[in-house]
């Protein structure tokens, strides 16, 4: 949560230190996502960055009118799973005909991965409640 937009301005703490960083991380992060992308196995990729989870797949889906129905970690709190800006976080699609060989992979690189959810035709879905539909989420609707 260290240096995110939610914990400035939603409470008000603009004085935290950095999210952790680990260049060797980040390396690892980059070889699998080249892997992934040679073996075909990715349909979309989106880092997780500047207001978290939630916004990266918000930007993701507002061109296309996509939504999503995710499911949080329930080892996280919701707010630092939806929000933080942690270092090392990547949203992919993977076609469903490609789900068993994309998680025979990452199994045997052994890295970690989260099943988070789905794309939906525009409702956005989290825990099972709806917060509406994402063509309804600019300033302009």
């Amino acid at each position: 949560m260290n240096s995110s937009e939610y914990l400035e301005f939603y409470h008000e703490i603009s004085d935290s230190g950095l999210p952790v960083f680990n260049i060797d991380v980040e390396v690892r992060l980059h070889d699998v996502m080249k892997r992934l992308i040679a073996e075909g196995l990715l349909s979309s990729a989106n880092p997780v960055g500047k207001g978290g989870l939630f916004f990266s797949l918000l930007r993701a889906g507002l061109p296309s009118g996509f939504g999503f129905d995710i499911t949080t970690d329930a080892e996280v709190r919701k707010d630092a799973f939806l929000f933080g800006e942690s270092m090392g976080r990547i949203a992919v699609g993977v076609d469903l005909a490609k789900v068993d060989e994309f998680v025979d992979l990452m199994s045997s690189l052994k890295v970690p991965f989260f099943a988070l959810g789905h794309v939906t035709k525009g409702e956005i879905r989290i825990d099972d409640d709806s917060f509406g539909y994402i063509d309804k989420m600019t300033p302009s609707n």
